[in-house]
């Protein structure tokens, strides 16, 4: 799954920026839109995103605003499976969106 995140990120414009870091791995174009941890059995997205402008889902999103975390943004997504990805994409290109 995190192959296809990947090449999704990327792919959203030629100035996107990958840099590996010790516990995340972070995407940004002036400034971080997306940072992912992976993990054993899921895959952790955090997007600059206001958590209030959207509506949260058990198990899928979650507000980071006043819980310490790695990397940017305050808007969690678990992605364990490939719907939950696709479900993913509009969010992540509102949060690629915001960074221009």
């Amino acid at each position: 799954m995190y192959d296809d995140l990947k090449a999704y990120l990327l792919s959203l414009g030629d100035e996107v920026q990958e840099t590996v870091l010790k516990y995340y791995i972070a995407y940004k174009k002036i400034r971080n839109f997306a940072c992912v941890e992976i993990h054993n059995k899921h895959v952790v997205l955090n997007l600059n995103i206001n958590p209030d402008q959207i509506k949260l889902e058990e198990g899928f999103t979650r507000d980071l605003r006043n819980v310490g975390h790695l990397g940017t943004g305050d808007l969690r997504i678990d992605l364990k499976n490939n719907a939950d990805f696709q479900k993913a994409k509009q969010f992540i290109l509102q949060s690629y969106e915001r960074t221009k």
